[in-house]
């Protein structure tokens, strides 16, 4: 291993840690989070990293599979942490309970009686 791949881990530890903290406090207050991404600059930079920036994140977001587990979305001005708050804001549809593909059915029995 190089010296920067060491050094690289140890980056991407350090953030995978200010993020995990982040997203307890959130889920401790039933709440979203997101922090700008100069805002993550900044505590990167006071705890020994000058050097980060959304290059480094997107390389490190891209090439491991840690902060995929906790940034929801990400761009070159924030990054939205995955909170239990967001889950159950974006339920995944259950298609059987919902009744949505009656209603589907009764949209085009009801287009298909307009043509008759």
């Amino acid at each position: 291993m190089r010296f920067f791949e060491f050094q690289n881990k140890d980056l991407e530890s350090a953030l995978v840690n200010v993020l995990s903290n982040m997203k307890g406090d959130a889920d401790e207050k039933d709440q979203s989070s997101e922090i700008s991404m100069d805002a993550v600059a900044s505590i990167m930079s006071n705890t020994g990293y000058p050097a980060f920036n959304y290059d480094v994140f997107k390389r490190m977001y891209d090439d491991g599979e840690e902060l995929k587990n906790i940034v929801a979305d990400f761009d070159q001005e924030k990054i939205v942490i995955k909170t239990d708050q967001e889950a159950e804001a974006d339920p995944e549809m259950d298609y059987d309970d919902q009744g949505s593909t009656d209603v589907v059915k009764q949209m085009a029995k009801s287009a298909m009686n307009r043509r008759k």
